[in-house]
């Protein structure tokens, strides 16, 4: 099958507030509007935040942001949620860089506007947003928000693949593969897909197999083909994708027909 990049990337992960933290040194009074919003005092924190948000800090700007945003210890308003990460992501907050790029991107709080999604991304992909990163190198592999231009989606991807996201690694192996705004070299698709393979991608862990069963790059390996697939095979199964796991298992049989790992994975799917 030809790879395909775009397929690959279909399903984009949105990251929510809740999820993001600034590594920022944190104020007395925002470390007590933590401490009450961990307890689920939600009105003081958010009065706490307020304070310290209005006298500019970057933390309190940006947790105003998300408690507006979801209607914790105030009203919700999407519109107040967005003024107040625009105000914290022009301090510096990465994370509300990175949130507010995905807030324009999906039109989440916000008329969706890819391009002002590509600009936060850049300022949070260049303070090592991961996230970030690889959302941006989609909107340069697509020509969404930016003109398109597949070396910066490329190195974007990198910059994520280096910090160990198998994401990134998969999809700058791909593009290594078909030689897609990179120069096709096979030698290089191996190596980002054996690593994030080895951290549980079942895409990169069905590439791998593709690789050995077809001496791409690499010594044709019969055996190093099915352990990959069955490997792909259980961890789609893992994710609950029990048809891939099951497409990888019919791959197996045209392998080996007699294949032990497929019949195992066959009655797991069954289960």
């Amino acid at each position: 099958m030809r790879p395909n990049l775009l397929r690959f990337l279909g399903v984009a992960l949105l990251v929510t507030l809740a999820s993001c933290t600034s590594g920022a040194k944190k104020s007395d009074s925002v470390l007590k509007a933590e401490d009450a919003f961990n307890r689920r005092d939600y009105v003081t924190a958010f009065n706490l935040y307020l304070e310290e948000a209005e006298k500019g800090d970057p933390e309190a700007q940006f947790r105003v942001g998300y408690m507006y945003s979801n209607g914790k210890g105030t009203q919700k308003d999407q519109a107040q949620a967005v003024e107040w990460l625009v105000k914290a992501g022009n301090g510096g907050h990465a994370m509300a860089q990175h949130n507010l790029g995905t807030i324009y991107q999906y039109g989440r709080g916000a008329q969706k506007n890819s391009s002002e999604a590509a600009r936060w991304y850049a300022k949070a992909a260049d303070q090592k947003v991961t996230e970030s990163q690889i959302n941006l190198a989609i909107l340069y592999y697509k020509g969404d928000g930016v003109a398109q231009d597949k070396q910066s989606s490329a190195k974007y991807f990198r910059m994520a693949a280096d910090s160990g996201n198998n994401r990134a690694q998969t999809s700058l192996a791909l593009m290594y593969m078909k030689g897609d705004g990179v120069s096709q070299d096979l030698a290089e698709a191996h190596k980002l897909f054996k690593s994030a393979a080895n951290s549980g991608n079942p895409f990169a862990q069905k590439y791998l197999a593709d690789m050995y069963a077809q001496g791409m790059g690499v010594t044709q390996s019969r055996a190093e083909a099915l352990h990959w697939y069955n490997q792909a095979g259980l961890s789609y199964l893992q994710l609950g994708q029990k048809k891939k796991a099951e497409e990888i298992a019919q791959i197996i049989l045209k392998i080996d027909p007699n294949s032990r790992e497929a019949g195992a994975l066959m009655d797991k799917i069954g289960n």
